[in-house]
């Protein structure tokens, strides 16, 4: 072997892209984040793209979808928030969005954090609120999550395709 250090050099690139080829992409990722108390609410998530399909009509009336792509789409909250008279307390919650009727959609929160998108433990959901549905003129191509303000709390408002579907809550003292 005439350069021992430029095999190894070599060798490693190559065990480096077979590393890299078996994960998982991580696609365009996506912030919301809302002002409140000593913070801020922050939603982090995957930012799926549409490609000519309609994804929210392919989910079945009572299953959940992980909201996003990727890594679970995840909320965190420095103050305790109020969607009506459901209560969710100050932390980290991973989100789902349940179809509970052809027209209708519960935004789910949930305690496991930190897994797959994919990997929902209904077990673990805490609590699921109503969203108000509209439909859009201007069809989004990349889902949207946006927080905005409004009263003495906010919008949580999920943007795709014609479909927008929102929720809205106050901050807790």
């Amino acid at each position: 072997m005439k350069n021992p250090i430029g095999f190894c050099l070599t060798f490693c690139a190559l065990f480096c892209l077979v590393l890299a080829a078996g994960l998982p992409a991580q696609g365009a990722r996506g912030k919301a984040e809302l002002k409140a108390g000593p913070g801020s609410i922050s939603v982090d998530y995957g930012r799926p793209e549409l490609k000519g399909r309609d994804m929210l009509a392919k989910l079945e009336v009572g299953k959940s979808w992980r909201m996003g792509s990727n890594q679970a789409t995840v909320l965190t909250t420095p103050v305790d928030l109020a969607f009506g008279g459901t209560k969710l307390a100050k932390g980290t919650y991973s989100l789902f969005l349940k179809r509970e009727t052809a027209e209708a959609y519960h935004l789910v929160f949930n305690s496991q954090t930190g897994q797959w998108g994919t990997q929902h433990d209904a077990a673990k959901d805490v609590a699921a609120v109503p969203m108000k549905k509209e439909t859009v003129t201007t069809s989004v191509e990349a889902l949207t999550i946006e927080l905005k303000a409004a009263g003495k709390g906010g919008t949580f408002i999920m943007t795709w395709g014609t479909t927008m579907l929102s929720a809205d809550f106050t901050l807790g003292q």
